[in-house]
């Protein structure tokens, strides 16, 4: 009986000391993570550009700090990542004294591929001393000199309506005499010098496109604007 107690008891301790070493995860551990899964860009925003920086949005978990922290991002060349290493150039990420936003820059650049086709990249944040990084560390980006929907669709869509297509937004495009429209609620919060329009000036152009659809559709009678590619290729165009 002897025995027994102490090979158990020699079973708890040595139990007990492995489980010591086990790190654990806390909320109050402070760790930062990306906002969005996916950010696309077109160089059809910019014409005359061979390069542009953008800033994709992190946000921090755990506990505030009075001091600027910076952090950095890898890629992740999986089999969905096309861009090749001198593509693309990635900043050091800051997250600013007592904010729980911050920003990773990386550079966009344009060539002659870029312009014709889509361009992935998957992009990791990476764990240091100061900030550890949450399980969704990872976004994919996507540029190309083609229209594509931009990543701020999911705001102009309440002006523009839901379905996207490359024929409709060549139409906005024309109607409007503008080929972006940097508004969006939430990415303006980190990155304002991007994303400065406002929702008062996202609405008047809206009016502006919605007269010039029904004026299309006033002379075209028999064949009414509808979305050429994508999802809703096919059905009719409206707007709220």
């Amino acid at each position: 009986m002897k025995k027994l107690l102490v090979i158990i008891s020699g079973a708890c301790l040595l139990f007990a000391c492995k489980k010591s070493q086990v790190e654990t995860y806390t909320d109050e551990a402070p760790a930062i993570y990306f906002t969005l899964t996916d950010y696309s860009y077109s160089f059809m925003s910019d014409l005359d550009s061979t390069s542009r920086t953008i800033f994709l949005p992190v946000k921090l978990s755990g506990s505030l700090h009075d001091q600027e922290r910076s952090f950095s991002m890898e890629a992740v060349y999986d089999t969905n990542t096309t861009a090749k290493p001198e593509w693309y150039e990635i900043k050091p990420g800051y997250l600013p004294g007592n904010s729980v936003n911050g920003v990773v820059p990386i550079v966009l650049k344009r060539n002659a591929t870029v312009d014709t086709s889509l361009v992935k990249l998957r992009l990791k944040l990476k764990p240091g001393s100061a900030l550890d990084t949450m399980p969704n560390a990872s976004v994919q980006v996507v540029w190309t000199g083609m229209i594509i929907q931009p990543v701020n669709w999911r705001w102009l869509r309440y002006y523009f309506g839901t379905p996207f297509s490359t024929g409709w937004y060549k139409f906005i495009v024309n109607a409007t005499g503008r080929s972006t429209f940097p508004y969006d609620g939430t990415l303006s919060r980190t990155d304002p010098v991007t994303w400065w329009m406002t929702a008062g000036q996202i609405q008047a152009y809206a009016l502006q496109v919605k007269e010039a659809l029904q004026a299309y559709n006033a002379a075209n009678p028999g064949s009414p604007l509808r979305h050429d590619d994508g999802q809703y290729k096919g059905e009719l165009v409206s707007m709220p």
